[in-house]
């Protein structure tokens, strides 16, 4: 597996919904955190430091792009948000699928809550939430609440 996978399996399980970019970085900082190497199956994962709005990894983004060149991820840029929004495609969903089958389960089932999490929170309480579980991530913080 490599972060590719990862990226692809976190946003699949967000399905029906798409995932903002918050939610697509703070998930996947929840598992870099809470899986270790072995259950994430790579030794290199996205590396996360505290940037604006806590943890944060520039090459999330760069990474969904090449998802969606390869037809796996949709990213829409709706004119009414300042971000894009994330969604997995018919062809992504298939391939977490085969990803997902080779992983533990308690792996698979972490992951689901990871982003079921994320999804559930607004930005505001989402990375207040991420701040309060790893103080140091609010270093370079300009979110104040």
């Amino acid at each position: 597996m490599n972060r590719f996978d990862w990226l692809l399996l976190v946003i699949s399980a967000a399905k029906p919904k798409p995932m903002s970019p918050v939610q697509l970085q703070k998930s996947l900082f929840l598992l870099e955190r809470n899986l270790d190497s072995k259950q994430l199956r790579t030794s290199s994962f996205y590396q996360f430091s505290p940037f604006d709005y806590g943890p944060f990894s520039p090459d999330i983004y760069s990474d969904a792009e090449s998802l969606e060149h390869s037809g796996l991820v949709s990213i829409k840029r709706p004119p009414a948000t300042r971000y894009k929004l994330y969604s997995i495609t018919k062809a992504g969903s298939a391939r977490a699928k085969e990803v997902q089958s080779g992983l533990k389960p308690e792996v698979t089932k972490f992951l689901g809550q990871a982003v079921k999490y994320t999804q559930s929170l607004s930005f505001d309480d989402l990375v207040s939430a991420i701040y309060k579980a790893y103080p140091e991530m609010k270093a370079k913080s300009v979110f104040r609440r």
